[in-house]
């Protein structure tokens, strides 16, 4: 199974010297892109070209990136979030365009994944938000080259459930569209074995952390409640290959911070990933 390490673990940092060189430190070949500027610069595509030259000088392909959520990382709680599924049909436009040239790039570097999710807010989503959000993926799909396909994510809402991102990928192409199940928001609002079973041929990606079942905390894989021998024996029968897409959030900041440094961040992941996988074939 493909794994690739989300660079949502560095989102307040740069991409550069002193974060690039840890992806092939702890085994990681394959990145998803955290695409929210100023993180990644991802309304400029001659420094985001040089970004994804540097990953491919340390051996690391860029096999995904998820769509911008909101302008700015730094100020996410003050800005408007973008919204595919958004009843204001400017901000709807917007964020589809944001979203076209965000996956414009990466069909420029050679094509892979964007992960999209469905509704902000999460409230209101029948019947208005789910047709909003239907006619932003007819417009990505006309505007975005067919080397790309979109993964929809389920999130812990009520608009994010796995029943309804399946009712939404299954009306479009398996080869353009399908389910991006993210583990630790399955955990949350359902069953994260349950979730896999029931995502099955259109799982295409995989977002992994770990949780205890009550907030998005995304923890290392083993550190919260995910029966992870079940789940990932389960993705083996669904006979999905990656990307195991791991996706950890910065806690080496605040006050008191649990891990010392990035380094000890991964060493634990990576430890984790290793038993995890043991016998996949």
């Amino acid at each position: 199974m493909d794994v690739s390490l989300s660079t949502h673990l560095f989102a307040f940092h740069d991409l550069d010297e002193a974060i690039l060189p840890l992806f092939p430190r702890y085994g990681f070949s394959l990145a998803e892109i955290w695409a929210m500027p100023p993180h990644f610069p991802t309304g400029d595509f001659p420094a985001a070209d040089a970004v994804a030259r540097r990953m491919a000088s340390l051996g690391i392909r860029v096999a995904s990136i998820h769509a911008p959520l909101y302008p700015d990382v730094r100020t996410y709680r003050k800005d408007r979030w973008y919204s595919l599924s958004s009843v204001d049909e400017a901000h709807r436009l917007e964020s589809v365009a944001v979203t076209a040239r965000a996956a414009g790039w990466l069909a420029r570097t050679g094509g892979g994944t964007v992960v999209l999710h469905t509704s902000f807010p999460g409230e209101q989503w029948y019947p208005h938000r789910w047709g909003a959000f239907l006619s932003s993926m007819n417009e990505l799909l006309d505007a975005v080259p067919a080397g790309v396909r979109f993964a929809v994510e389920n999130t812990p809402v009520d608009s994010g459930q796995v029943s309804v991102i399946l009712d939404i990928v299954d009306r479009y192409p398996a080869d353009r569209v399908g389910v991006c199940l993210d583990l630790g928001h399955a955990h949350i609002g359902e069953n994260a074995l349950s979730a896999v079973r029931a995502a099955g041929p259109r799982l295409i990606h995989v977002h992994a952390s770990d949780n205890r079942g009550e907030k998005d905390e995304h923890l290392v894989p083993g550190k919260g409640g995910i029966p992870w021998d079940g789940v990932t024996a389960a993705l083996r029968e669904a006979g999905f290959g990656g990307p195991f897409t791991v996706e950890l959030r910065d806690y080496t900041r605040g006050e008191k911070p649990t891990y010392r440094d990035f380094d000890r961040i991964l060493a634990e992941c990576r430890a984790s990933l290793d038993r995890m996988f043991r016998e996949t074939p």
